[in-house]
């Protein structure tokens, strides 16, 4: 049984949200990336200091937890001072494929109290060409669980995956692996959309093999919260590498630059307006609907951390 409660009941803790993709640049080439393979690489730290990063971060008067991805993180220049100088006041979450030996400096600079959670990315077409058992990927990952991280396996469905996903499951965790979910693949395979072109047993598997509430909304393209009242905009927003914020991915309305000053949150929770919600993984935590207890959440206080 897979701890599928952790990460509702740390992520309740934290009252503002941000997630934020601080790079544009990956060392792996995944067939189904969205990234541009073709733009130069640009890192934030390229543009500012960490400590210039953090102080914008402070100044907003709020504690936050700050969802960080790529591109690939840990191949950013200063990428661990940058955390260094974050955690200090706030929380992060990273995404990353644990390619970097970085991570095993990772505990020099961050406490595992100030990390939410560490989303370790199985890209598998990407992974075995460099480590085809996954032997450095899983020393990566017991590495973090042992010195007190809280790490969770992300295994995208690529459809080709789907004849092994199972007996991959049951691999890494007979290696130790504590947490491991499935995330939808979202684009095209084989001239067919996906999640649209799923089998029902498809479906089925995936979402038993998912530890995230909502990931059959996406499956079966249902994800839409119109007329619910939610976070994004007041106490969760999406970030681009500039530091432009935006109210989410779903309504991309610019509130200003968070690295300038001109960041401006809104003043409530508002009701989504998007026919379908891209942020679906988030939903489960920024919809007021959840704070009400309803899906068998329980109804929990949000504090400061």
């Amino acid at each position: 049984m897979q701890d599928t409660s952790f990460r509702m009941e740390i992520f309740n803790n934290y009252e503002n949200k941000i997630f934020w993709t601080i790079s544009n640049f990956c060392n792996f080439r995944c067939p189904y990336c969205y990234i541009d393979k073709t733009q130069k690489p640009e890192y934030i730290t390229e543009h500012h200091t960490p400590e210039h990063i953090a102080n914008c971060f402070n100044k907003t008067g709020k504690t936050w937890l700050i969802m960080l991805a790529g591109g690939e993180p840990f191949i950013m220049p200063k990428f661990l001072p940058l955390m260094q100088e974050l955690t200090k006041n706030h929380h992060i979450q990273i995404s990353t494929n644990l390619c970097s030996d970085d991570v095993f400096k990772f505990p020099e600079y961050v406490t595992p109290e100030k990390v939410m959670v560490i989303s370790a990315s199985l890209h598998v077409p990407e992974r075995e060409k460099v480590d085809p058992k996954f032997e450095k990927f899983i020393e990566k990952c017991l590495f973090l669980q042992d010195k007190g991280f809280r790490v969770v396996v992300n295994y995208v469905t690529w459809p080709p995956l789907l004849t092994r996903i199972e007996k991959d499951f049951k691999y890494l965790k007979s290696k130790g692996i504590k947490n491991m979910t499935a995330f939808t693949f979202l684009g095209e395979y084989d001239g067919k959309p996906y999640p649209e072109s799923y089998t029902e047993d498809e479906i089925k598997l995936i979402s038993k093999l998912s530890m995230y509430k909502r990931e059959e909304d996406i499956l079966r393209c249902s994800a839409s919260y119109k007329g619910i009242k939610c976070e994004a905009g007041h106490r969760y927003f999406t970030t681009e590498l500039d530091g432009t914020v935006y109210k989410c991915r779903s309504i991309p309305t610019a509130m200003g630059n968070i690295l300038d000053g001109s960041f401006k949150p809104d003043t409530k929770n508002r009701k989504c307006t998007a026919d379908t919600c891209i942020d679906t993984y988030m939903a489960e935590f920024i919809l007021d609907h959840n704070k009400r207890g309803v899906f068998g959440f329980l109804k929990k206080k949000q504090v400061k951390i």
